[in-house]
């Protein structure tokens, strides 16, 4: 049998941390340059029994179970660079380790852009951004990554490339199954090229941030501008260090966002402060930094998430039964057009036990919960993606199908699989 060098393979670098994966470090790494390369590796891993995780700007290892073992870890930063791109069609094809900094750079000089904002985005690469299924405020207006991909390749533990959708925005054949792997975690194969439909930049954009005296008075104001012609790109209620905030961004010509702002501004009730252009994207960058999970610490932070109409109920109802457990909640992020809540948890002293009844109470409000980032040990035991999500026996069928001997992140997804 060859040696992990003959393989292509190396020990773990030096810089041992954004290789280790809730205190597990592999014992070597790989970094493929194709998509033929990454099937090749993954299956000689199959053959000999290795556990595989793929990893690419290691800013999302926190998310998910704990693994079961690793022997591998797959760098998708060698699959990098754009493949395909026709600005006047606004499609692109980028290879799954490009960076979404250089990605967006490349976008921008044709004034498009991909309008995704999870926390840690811009150090993140295309493929881990797809895996991890993280969002950001925009999804209020332009959804979620998984709305933009219209077509994705992937390598198998069996040593194939598939391939899904394609470059036309409209294309139907294979258009679902590429959007399976969004949020999979790298399960059901190592994602190596996806194709997106891009967006124009917005031309001027303008954010109002208002204090509000409690969480439910924000949450009402809100509804206000929801319920008014306004169309925020994104709408977002919190609790901050200086207490509740509402805040409302807002794209487009510059004149129409002007006229818009002062109609949010009396909607919202209370004296707003207005930032434009560099400032509005500083703020939204900060107000998001929280969620990173590269940078939990020793906080938790958990996303879940009911119907829109009962998000103050929500988010009051964490607020309540954390201060109950004598948990804190030193942020609180809620997006009330789309029901979601991400906040972050700060245990005294924490454990798997103090962990799971804080998730359990969570769960018993929320529609869905799921711990995306906490101390290792915490973890040892419990599902962290919380209830078996609606359609769970297909996640098994398609696991059985793409990953039957179990190679790719065993037990890190929901139910262990």
């Amino acid at each position: 049998m060859p040696s992990d060098i003959e393989r292509g393979l190396s020990p773990t670098p030096p810089r041992v941390e954004p290789w280790t994966i809730d205190g597990v470090a592999p014992a070597a790494f790989a970094t493929p340059t194709t998509a033929e390369e990454t099937a090749e590796l993954l299956r000689d891993a199959a053959e000999a029994g290795r556990a595989v995780a793929p990893v690419g700007g290691a800013t999302a290892l926190a998310l998910g179970n704990p693994p079961e073992r690793v022997d591998l870890a797959l760098s998708t930063t060698g699959l990098a660079g754009i493949i395909d791109y026709e600005p006047t069609d606004l499609v692109l094809s980028v290879g799954a380790g490009s960076r979404l900094a250089d990605v967006q750079a490349v976008l921008g000089e044709h004034g498009q852009t991909l309008p995704i904002d999870p926390a840690g985005a811009e150090e993140a690469t295309i493929g881990g951004l797809i895996a991890a299924g993280l969002r950001g405020p925009r999804r209020t207006s332009a959804g979620s990554l998984r709305d933009l991909l219209i077509g994705i390749a992937a390598a198998h533990p069996s040593g194939t490339v598939t391939r899904a959708g394609g470059m036309v925005v409209k294309n139907v054949s294979g258009y679902d199954l590429a959007r399976v792997y969004h949020g999979a975690l790298g399960t059901l194969g190592v994602i190596v090229s996806a194709n997106f439909k891009v967006l124009p930049v917005a031309r001027f954009e303008t954010t109002l941030v208002a204090p509000t005296p409690t969480l439910e008075e924000g949450i009402e104001a809100a509804r206000r501008v929801r319920a008014s012609r306004i169309q925020p790109a994104s709408l977002e209620v919190a609790l901050l260090d200086q207490g509740p905030i509402v805040a409302v961004r807002l794209e487009g010509r510059e004149a129409i966002v002007r006229a818009l702002a002062a109609e949010t501004a009396a909607l919202l009730a209370t004296d707003a402060m207005r930032l434009a252009g560099a400032g509005s994207q500083s703020w939204w960058r900060a107000y998001v930094e929280p969620q990173r999970l590269d940078h939990a610490g020793d906080d938790v932070i958990v996303r879940c998430g009911g119907r829109p109409r009962d998000i103050g109920t929500l988010a009051c109802g964490i607020s309540a039964a954390m201060e109950r457990l004598g948990v804190a909640v030193p942020y609180l992020a809620a997006s009330p057009a789309l029901g979601g809540i991400v906040t972050r948890l700060r245990f005294d002293d924490g454990s798997p036990d103090k962990l799971s009844e804080a998730h359990d109470v969570i769960l018993a409000v929320a529609d869905h919960a799921t711990i995306l980032a906490a101390p290792p040990a915490w973890k040892r035991g419990l599902d962290v993606w919380g209830r078996e999500p609606a359609g769970f026996d297909v996640m098994q069928a398609l696991k059985a199908q793409f990953d039957p001997r179990r190679v790719l992140n065993p037990g890190r997804f929901a139910g262990f699989i």
